[in-house]
């Protein structure tokens, strides 16, 4: 990070990286995402809607038998997705954010369209934007923090972004509170979610776009852009509205310091082919030590001790 972009990230708590990803690489993860939610549609009064999540979220399991600590992640899509975990356009700004030992905690996929949209729900950051819903603020016991001290950066979790169409001025997604990282203030009542939430338009939670205040930030990029921010900042999704038919698709990769975690889920590096011992790093568990010849003897017989029940749950069921 040069010093406009530290200055800028810690006034605002978000970035815009232009070009993290070439055209190429925008490209093949766009044609795999096809290939793997081609059909996620339903109808409803004739018009085609989507909006499709998929990946390690990890506090929720589509599936009964997803592995406890391991379930499935964009990472299973393989290739490019692999690639993510540490692509050298955003490897030194996680470094700078978060130090040199962190670990990717979580990933998922965001699909949606005009019809699929639902209102801002603005969460995250310490001050409860969210209300009572927002599990990523004063309830989740100060994870999400953000300081700067000494020369450096310290952040519990922060977001990478990558959009692979243009959110233009107008087209809705990621938007942010600028600043409210830092805020000691709660957040107005004008911001938050007001129940009876089953009263809204679309029985969601949230801010219809006529409602979003002028201090509430809209960010655009390019395909190909990724939008980095600390999920200390107050931010949310601001409904889609394009005209067309172009979609809001987003992939979202997740970063802690390697001594913390978000997630109650792990990624297990057995599950994925060429992986580079650098990515195996980022992908272990959370340790106060770090990867090291010690924490990745443990890791690694807590993966044979998965492969074995693998095994024997598959026996069963012959």
């Amino acid at each position: 990070m040069n010093e406009e972009e530290k200055y800028l990230f810690d006034l605002r708590g978000y970035l815009v990286v232009e070009d993290a990803l070439t055209p190429e690489q925008v490209k093949d993860l766009s044609e795999i995402v096809d290939e793997k939610v081609n059909g996620f549609e339903s109808h409803k009064g004739g018009r085609k809607k989507r909006n499709h999540q998929r990946g390690s979220d990890r506090t929720w399991f589509a599936n009964d038998d997803d592995m406890a600590w391991s379930s499935p992640a964009l990472l299973d899509w393989g290739g490019p997705f692999i690639d993510l975990i540490d692509i050298p356009t955003i490897a030194p700004y996680l470094e700078t954010l978060l130090g040199i030992n962190y670990r990717l905690d979580h990933d998922y996929m965001l699909i949606s369209n005009k019809e699929s949209s639902h209102p801002l729900f603005l969460h995250g950051g310490g001050q409860g934007a969210g209300g009572e819903l927002d599990l990523v603020g004063p309830t989740d016991g100060g994870q999400c923090y953000y300081r700067y001290s000494n020369g450096r950066f310290f952040n519990g979790l922060i977001a990478v972004a990558f959009e692979l169409n243009t959110v233009a001025p107008g087209d809705g997604g990621f938007a942010c509170i600028p600043g409210s990282h830092k805020s000691n203030v709660e957040v107005p009542e004008t911001c938050k979610p007001r129940p009876p939430f089953e009263k809204t338009a679309t029985g969601l939670p949230g801010l219809a776009a006529s409602e979003i205040p002028d201090f509430v930030d809209r960010v655009t990029a390019s395909a190909g852009d990724a939008i980095i921010f600390t999920e200390a900042c107050q931010h949310g999704t601001v409904p889609w509205n394009t005209g067309s038919d172009k979609e809001r698709r987003t992939l979202f990769y997740k970063y802690c310091p390697h001594a913390v975690a978000w997630s109650p889920c792990y990624y297990n590096s057995d599950h994925y082919e060429g992986l580079t011992e650098n990515q195996i790093n980022i992908l272990m568990p959370p340790s106060a030590f770090g990867p090291n010849e010690r924490t990745s003897m443990i890791w690694k017989k807590a993966q044979a001790e998965q492969a074995e029940l693998m095994r024997l749950r598959a026996k069963e069921n012959e």
